[in-house]
């Protein structure tokens, strides 16, 4: 009898080790999904490490989480360290490997209790937006010695659901945070980050009719020798409460003639700022800062509550699909 119960369990461990070798030691998990959005937004947020958190399957499961970026804040080298419940996220590490712009992203993904991954993200062009393509790949014997490596090859088989349910809820939830954001699509825009100095204005404040506003200053500076430093502007200020108010408003050389009417003296912005360089018409400008506020918000650039328009060329003088005029937004200022 002490024979047979030996025979068996040798049978049984030697049927273990000869099915587990038959399994596959490498484990393939691939879901897709797809998104209302440019595939620039896709790509930007994906390749933003530091919109993971956002949107992420997994480190949402623990409130209490802490998590560290180190390198660039996206591309090749940035890194994502957390540390938290052993029971809902462990403690582990992201890094992208590899980032081609606009289709591919590859990244290392180590849990120090359960092993390593390589996953990617692959971005392709739709008709009315991208597809998101996440896959998920790992040698499931790795590290893990004969018996732990052939136990793994086992757990292999459930991967698919296992992980396949996390890819599609991080899918899900990445959809719902890109459809969140303007649809605007940027590619192609050209940008220019500045440090703006600040000067003197003529302005008038919350101007309902600009073109007559800028006829009153313009009249109280020729009536007063009073110089223009530069072009008219248009300056939108923002209110913590959603607000906003628009100001007309001229460079000029402040002097001490006594102001008349809305006519005050202010100063412009200055600090940290972007630039866009718009050629064409003044109703053409909505199209551009669309696009201005989608790349804006998919690259997570807080904006500093205030922007204004520059208009470079003389309206009088410069045909309307030629007129040049520069969008600036101040942008927050860094802790």
């Amino acid at each position: 009898m002490t024979e047979k119960v030996i025979y068996g369990v040798l049978l049984a461990m030697a049927l273990f080790v000869a099915g587990g070798l038959m399994l596959p030691r490498d484990s393939h998990v691939e879901r897709s999904i797809e998104v209302a959005r440019p595939v620039n937004t896709v790509f930007t947020l994906l390749n933003r490490l530091t919109a993971l958190p956002d949107w992420s399957p997994w480190l949402t499961r623990d409130p209490q989480v802490n998590y560290r970026f180190t390198g660039p804040e996206g591309g090749v080298g940035a890194r994502l360290e957390w540390s938290g419940d052993p029971r809902r996220v462990g403690t582990g590490w992201l890094e992208i490997t590899e980032s081609q712009p606009r289709t591919l992203l590859r990244m290392q993904l180590v849990l120090e209790q359960q092993g390593q991954a390589e996953t990617t993200m692959r971005v392709q062009r739709i008709a009315g937006g991208a597809r998101v393509t996440w896959r998920f790949d790992t040698d499931l014997a790795a590290g893990k010695g004969l018996f732990g490596g052939l136990v793994s090859r086992y757990f292999g088989l459930l991967f698919d659901r296992w992980v396949g349910t996390d890819l599609e809820l991080g899918l899900e939830r990445f959809r719902a945070y890109a459809e969140s954001l303007p649809a605007a699509d940027f590619s192609g825009i050209e940008l220019e980050w500045l440090e703006v100095a600040e000067f003197e204005l003529l302005q008038i404040s919350e101007s309902d009719d600009l073109a007559a506003a800028y006829r009153e200053i313009t009249r109280f500076m020729a009536a007063n020798g009073i110089e223009r430093t530069g072009q008219p502007m248009t300056l939108t200020r923002y209110d913590a409460g959603g607000g906003h108010r628009i100001d007309a408003a001229i460079p000029a050389s402040r002097t001490e003639a006594p102001l008349t009417g809305r006519l005050e003296w202010a100063s412009s912005p200055s600090g940290r700022a972007i630039r866009l360089v718009h050629i064409g018409s003044y109703d053409s400008l909505a199209l551009d800062y669309q696009r201005l506020a989608a790349y804006l918000d998919a690259n997570g650039i807080a904006q500093g509550g205030v922007s204004w328009e520059h208009y470079i060329s003389d309206p009088n003088e410069t045909p309307e699909d030629e007129r040049i005029t520069h969008i600036y937004f101040l942008l927050e200022a860094a802790d």
